[in-house]
């Protein structure tokens, strides 16, 4: 090692003398010194920061000390200091075992004095005060401490998040994976043959529901149109719910023959009703408030969601064969949990939470607010009541709404464009059982486009399963009722539909039967039947799935 000179600010030997006989140096015990860092730093950088404490004895004094020099390994390779480095040195390299010979004799000067060197490269006295109770200093007690406490809060977090996690694992369970949406083209011709119809027991007359077999379906609705023209054609849509619990559809174009099969294209509640209409959107041509996708015509389903919120399914005839959600669905109009659901445009037809019949109607009086609701002026119903739908005056001058009343009885009630209303409380009397499955349909009564009359049809399922139609086509009442053998082999609590064409202020329900047709359930096939005003016929199958 070089010899350091001797500051001249240096304290005096009498000074050190006392230092040493106040401070022993045992012969050969080592120090505990804890090195918290092994930066280098040049002489004149220690000399200089050592020179502010006036206690301790200067460099030169201990270098020309009488005890002897403590000798130190010499690496031989050369690096160059990549760490922070002092603008004095730099770019210079500097010889390792010679920075290391530095530092050694350093560490040796300050464990000789009982002094340790901290990580800010100052040097205590190591002293009492600066240890514990253990000989363990300061910095490892409140390491020790921290340590503890983290341990201890790693420990309540995890138990923590265990019980959490328990707990919504209780409460939120995940649900099963979304089916994807499927479209299947059947051509004509490929119709699946019926199978046979199954033994089921028959509705109740005391008003107790009989529990429905697997694939039986619980609703389904129909609606549809005939295009006018040369081309002319009928375009009819069916829905239902699978048992996964989404809607489907199966719709049928006359010019083709073929069906086209949509599955899974929205979630209902289980059981859910289910009610269709169409419109024809030249209806509303030229309003600004009225805004539909691109399209000729457009249908509709209806049905509760999961919390009994009244939800809306669009399908525009030009549009994506999965359609999207309605208007409808803005309005968080909530239904009875029983409710039944009735549906021609522009009117729904549903019950209350008190078991009120509600109407929404569509009228755009601004745009995006185009449902409004009132109660209608009704009897008392009961709840869970069927509710069927249909125009009983041409140019939809008047509708007809067929329901149940407390004592049992179903009823007709009718109510015109100034929402003047009628109610015939014996029209059926005792005909129909209670909670029997009813639909309606309605036919032009002449050709002529000036006639406000339509002729309206009523069926309903006997207790036996016998399928049963009144009719009104005159001012003399209801007359039947019938049955005909094109219903044979319903099931018992069938779902039952029928369809009606599109009529409307000033738009005239077209002449002829080409719509009249209703749909029932028969084994696992969903039977399609067409009338022509006088008898029935059996079509075919409509290709659903369960």
């Amino acid at each position: 090692m070089h010899q350091q000179k001797s500051s001249s600010s240096g304290p005096p030997e009498s000074d050190l003398s006392s230092f040493f006989a106040a401070f022993p140096i045992p012969a050969k015990k080592e120090p505990d010194v804890i090195v918290r860092s092994m930066s280098f730093r040049s002489d004149e950088e220690l000399s200089s920061r050592s020179s502010g404490i006036t206690a301790l004895p200067r460099w030169d004094s201990s270098l020309h000390s009488s005890r002897p020099k403590i000798p130190l390994p010499f690496p031989l390779k050369v690096h160059s200091n990549h760490g922070r480095q002092s603008s004095k040195h730099s770019q210079t390299p500097i010889l390792e075992n010679e920075a290391e010979k530095k530092e050694a004799g350093l560490k040796s000067g300050l464990a000789s004095l009982g002094v340790k060197r901290t990580g800010s490269n100052r040097s205590i006295l190591n002293s009492p005060q600066n240890t514990g109770s253990y000989g363990m200093d300061d910095g490892k007690q409140r390491h020790s401490r921290n340590l503890v406490w983290l341990v201890a809060a790693v420990v309540v977090v995890l138990s923590l998040a265990i019980i959490l996690g328990a707990v919504l694992g209780t409460f939120v369970k995940p649900g099963p994976s979304k089916p994807t949406p499927q479209v299947t083209e059947i051509p004509a011709g490929m119709i699946p043959t019926p199978t046979a119809t199954t033994t089921q027991s028959a509705p109740s007359p005391t008003g107790t529901k009989v529990p429905r077999p697997e694939n039986q379906l619980a609703s389904v609705a129909v609606t549809g149109w005939r295009v006018p023209g040369a081309q002319g054609h009928n375009s009819i849509w069916l829905f239902w719910q699978n048992r996964e619990g989404y809607l489907s559809r199966a719709t049928y174009d006359s010019s083709t023959g073929n069906w086209t099969r949509v599955t899974n294209f929205a979630k209902a509640k289980e059981d859910t009703p289910i009610a269709a209409a169409a419109v024809n959107l030249s209806y509303y041509a030229g309003q600004e408030a009225y805004s539909f996708p691109a399209g000729n015509y457009q249908a509709s389903v209806v049905y509760l969601d999961e919390k009994n919120y009244l939800s809306e399914w669009t399908f525009s005839d030009n549009g994506s064969e999965l359609g999207q959600a309605g208007s409808l669905n803005n309005q968080k109009e909530i239904a009875h949990e029983d409710s039944q659901l009735g549906f021609y445009w522009p009117q729904i037809v549903y019950q209350g939470m008190s078991g009120e019949i509600r109407s929404e109607y569509f009228e755009c009086h601004r745009k995006d607010q185009c449902w409004y609701q009132r109660v209608l002026d009704t009897g008392v119903p009961t709840n869970g009541t069927p509710l069927v739908t249909s125009p009983s005056g041409n140019n939809l001058s008047s509708t007809a709404l067929f329901y149940q009343t407390e004592d049992g009885h179903f009823v007709y009630y009718t109510e015109n464009s100034e929402q003047e209303s009628q109610l015939w409380q014996n029209a059926f009397s005792d005909l129909i059982p209670k909670d029997a499955s009813i639909a309606s349909f309605s036919t032009a009564r002449s050709d002529s486009p000036d006639d406000e009359a339509l002729n309206t049809y009523l069926l309903w399922q006997e207790v036996d399963g016998t399928i049963q139609m009144s009719w009104t086509d005159s001012d003399n009442g209801w007359k039947g009722p019938i049955t005909h053998p094109a219903f044979a082999g319903a099931d018992n609590n069938t779902a039952l539909t029928c369809l009606t064409g599109l009529t409307f202020t000033d738009v005239p329900l077209q002449p002829g039967t080409e719509l009249s047709r209703c749909y029932f359930q028969t084994g696992l096939a969903l039977r399609e039947v067409s009338f022509d005003g006088e008898a029935w016929d059996i079509v075919g199958v409509v290709p659903i799935d369960y």
